[in-house]
């Protein structure tokens, strides 16, 4: 295994664009905080009776995971890259050459999914520890924390798409467009089928389950004040039908065992 992670890591050193990819994602994550919250203070929270930091504890770690999703996708675009370069040079042709087994190349691909997404979670997890002690109230640091492993799990489920993807397109550019317009495509067939049909069915589309991993903390919130106000009026809160966290984490896993396991029979039966 140390093996295969050296290999893996000596080709990503040698990719520019991934070094370029990763420091737009650690510089845009603090930007985009930044943006969000100065957005929430001049429009959202003058509507909404919503008196929590957004910089401290526990919210801090619903606000870090949500604002750094959004950037999920840039890191997806590595994945895709990384994958179809893997078939413009041959490497892994190469690599059998050399001795390497198909599980073994398999293995190493997974590998640079796996890393990927511990790399931007440590950073993500790192920013919002520091922010969150900065901004430290004296209220709890281990409440919210979960929303860490669930930002890992969503970039495992978008990173694993991206590498389910590019096993099947094949051609960097036309997969890195074609990646990043299927997040807009199911959106679209989403909204449409939410309007039409009114049950729900938009919850269990793959994309959608993983963006829904991290919710946005001022959403959350309304949600609760929706239901304390509605209780107080002896009423029942409309909201929109939605899975909870916990179904949406089982059904996240779900959909990243089917895109590994497919890349996998992919990956074995086709000639490298």
């Amino acid at each position: 295994m140390k093996q295969l992670i050296s290999i893996e890591f000596a080709k990503l050193r040698k990719l520019n664009s991934i070094k370029i990819i990763l420091l737009i994602y650690a510089a845009m994550v603090p930007a985009w905080m930044f943006f969000l919250d100065h957005f929430y203070n001049l429009i959202i929270t003058p509507l909404l009776p919503f008196q929590k930091a957004l910089w401290a504890f526990p919210i801090v770690w619903n606000f870090t995971t949500f604002s750094a999703s959004f950037f999920n996708i840039l890191v997806g675009v590595i994945v895709v890259t990384v994958v179809c370069n893997e078939y413009n040079f041959r490497t892994m042709k190469q690599n059998v050459i050399d001795g390497m087994t198909k599980s073994q190349i398999i293995a190493s691909k997974f590998v640079v999914v796996f890393g990927l997404a511990t790399v931007v979670t440590l950073y993500t997890a790192l920013a919002a520890f520091v922010l969150g002690m900065i901004n430290h109230d004296g209220t709890s640091f281990y409440e919210n924390s979960h929303y860490i492993f669930v930002y890992y799990l969503q970039a495992l489920g978008y990173f694993s798409f991206a590498f389910f993807f590019a096993l099947l397109i094949r051609k960097p550019a036309l997969a890195i467009i074609l990646f990043v317009v299927s997040f807009i495509a199911e959106w679209i067939i989403g909204i449409a089928l939410t309007i039409g049909l009114k049950n729900g069915v938009y919850n269990y589309f793959p994309l959608n389950a993983f963006s829904k991993l991290t919710p946005s903390p001022l959403l959350t919130e309304f949600k609760k004040i929706n239901e304390q106000q509605a209780a107080a009026q002896g009423k029942k809160a409309e909201i929109i039908e939605e899975l909870s966290l916990s179904d949406n984490v089982w059904l996240s896993v779900g959909y990243i065992c089917i895109f590994f396991a497919i890349a996998y029979l992919v990956l074995r039966k086709r000639d490298l």
